[in-house]
């Protein structure tokens, strides 16, 4: 067609799976958009991943449309069963990526563009602390002369009684087709991953292109915008080199010098070295320096984060949680004790002697009185159940301990007694109860799925049998996953309904985690979580692929 060559692919990858690649090679430079539509002969409910529709609507994954979803699904349930067209992650289609559902004309489609003229998305200064991102964005396809661009999309079919059986299903689906099927729980972790994947096409405030092909984004309200903590977790679940390797480059100083990006910039590097990839030595040395210049005597102190709304906020991944400009934050020094490990596997100049200072500041934090650790060391009577995911971290990355088994367990057994039937509170009163004007969601006593599981998993390295930690796991997922097959920001503490964004970045991040911790504990053979997962939502796993049975 004119300059274009189109290639169509349509292969069988199950029963109940097909697969769609259309290549398109351009002699010239050429915009283009094409629409792929799977009309329907039969009446029932349309979808998309959050909820049925009834009017035609168009869905996009990036920020400033007007309704965008995360999981690029739609559907048609009818008889018992659903069928569903599903696109591959919109960083593949350079972030334009859209859903149809038209059900008067009883139509589903998926769009590689809208053909909209160029318009503005922008994110800066005060939305954005620090930093400008801005793009001209239009509803077309580009190529340049010689240049090819593979679009998949995915048609599937599954019993389902209900919306939720249709989001498993198509859980399933994406995940049969990549191959990482091994239970429903790395099929949703990582596809959550895959759909959270962009092309890195935003420009700085001087319209400059930004370094790394890719980035992860943690959910598209947030934007084209990548935190370290996010883009490390986001990267493991993908398990993808190549995306993994750009979306490393595209990290940058002022996304590194606040909260625990630094820390995580550093353990990131050594696990890139570890894996042949070469590492920014200079953004390395530049995130030690800044660690260690906000040491003392062996804890991090964070410092306030420059044109942030509170200067007391900013500083632990719980952003809007407030600490004095001396305090430090328990959850930070679980990760400054892994990043000084890893300067000194990436050959910076540490000693033992720092390290252990480290450890012993981690420890000194500890309330042997009221059996748990606090949030910080000068808020010794708030319970925080973001304090020890560093140490699991560090354990997952180095197989080093960082706090004793005492008071691991110690923190457990506190944590346990006085936790809500939705899980931990990432902040709370000693007894588990709200702060004051506290509502039970995000930072305000809100559960956490990846604090909870790695609470849980570091029990588990201190001595708390395997069995009790994979029940914990279990209950803690089934929570987590109540009300839509997916794992949220966070959720509420007084209700359970998911709060913040459905498809969450960073707990991608428990499918590698969980994975290590089995490993260097020797714990063989499928994931007895993931087992119990698959038969409480009524997935089989048959000749090697997923299926829905509810």
């Amino acid at each position: 067609m004119g300059s274009l060559t189109f290639r169509f692919r349509i292969a069988r990858k199950t029963p109940s799976l097909v697969e769609r690649t259309l290549e398109v090679t351009a002699d010239s430079a050429q915009q283009f958009a094409v629409t792929f539509p799977l009309e329907a002969a039969v009446e029932g409910e349309f979808a998309s991943f959050t909820g049925p529709e009834t009017a035609r609507t168009l869905y996009d994954t990036v920020r400033g449309s007007a309704r965008t979803e995360t999981f690029p699904v739609v559907m048609l349930r009818t008889g018992g069963r659903v069928y569903g067209l599903i696109t591959d992650s919109p960083g593949l289609w350079e972030n334009r990526c859209q859903v149809l559902i038209d059900p008067p004309a009883r139509k589903l489609a998926a769009l590689t563009g809208d053909g909209r003229d160029p318009y503005p998305l922008i994110i800066k200064p005060p939305e954005d602390a620090r930093d400008t991102y801005q793009y001209q964005m239009d509803g077309w396809q580009s190529l340049a002369p010689g240049e090819t661009r593979r679009f998949t999309t995915w048609v599937f079919a599954s019993a389902a009684r209900n919306h939720y059986d249709a989001q498993v299903a198509a859980h399933l689906a994406v995940a049969n087709a990549k191959g990482w099927n091994s239970s429903t729980l790395e099929a949703i972790l990582r596809n959550t991953s895959l759909f959270l994947l962009r092309r890195n096409l935003a420009l700085d405030a001087n319209h400059q292109p930004r370094d790394g092909r890719f980035i992860f984004i943690s959910g598209p309200g947030y934007g084209w915008k990548q935190w370290v903590t996010d883009g490390f977790y986001t990267a493991l679940g993908l398990d993808d080199p190549e995306k993994t390797i750009e979306a490393n480059r595209a990290v940058f100083w002022t996304r590194m010098d606040y909260e625990d990006n630094a820390q995580y910039y550093l353990i990131w590097a050594v696990l890139m070295k570890r894996a042949g990839g070469s590492v920014n030595e200079a953004l390395v040395r530049r995130a030690y320096e800044f660690v260690r210049t906000h040491e003392k005597d062996g804890l991090y102190i964070p410092p306030p984060l420059p044109g942030a709304p509170n200067p007391k906020g900013w500083k632990t991944y719980h952003d809007v949680l407030q600490y004095d400009d001396d305090d430090c934050p328990a959850s930070n020094q679980g990760f400054h004790c892994g990043a000084l490990l890893a300067a000194r596997e990436l050959g910076l100049d540490v000693t033992d002697q720092d390290i252990e200072r480290a450890i012993n500041g981690y420890r000194s934090l500890f309330n042997a009185e009221r059996g748990f650790m606090p949030t910080s060391r000068m808020q010794r009577d708030t319970l925080g159940q973001d304090t020890l995911y560093g140490a699991t971290l560090t354990y997952a990355v180095f197989g080093r301990k960082l706090l004793t088994d005492e008071q691991v367990l110690t923190h457990f057994r506190t944590s346990e007694k006085v936790k809500t039937p939705f899980g931990l509170r990432v902040i709370s009163q000693a007894d588990g109860s709200l702060l004051p004007g506290h509502s039970g969601v995000y930072c305000y006593g809100g559960s956490w799925f990846l604090n909870d599981a790695a609470n849980y998993l570091l029990a588990g390295v201190h001595g708390l049998p395997a069995a009790e930690v994979d029940s914990l796991l279990v209950e803690r997922i089934e929570r987590e996953i109540a009300r839509v097959p997916a794992f949220n920001e966070s959720i509420s503490t007084v209700d359970g309904h998911p709060h913040g964004h459905i498809l969450y970045s960073w707990n991608s991040g428990f499918w590698w985690l969980r994975k290590e911790i089995r490993r260097r504990l020797r714990q063989t053979g499928p994931d007895p979580v993931g087992v119990a997962i698959d038969r409480k939502l009524g997935v089989v796993r048959e000749n090697g692929v997923l299926r829905l049975n509810p």
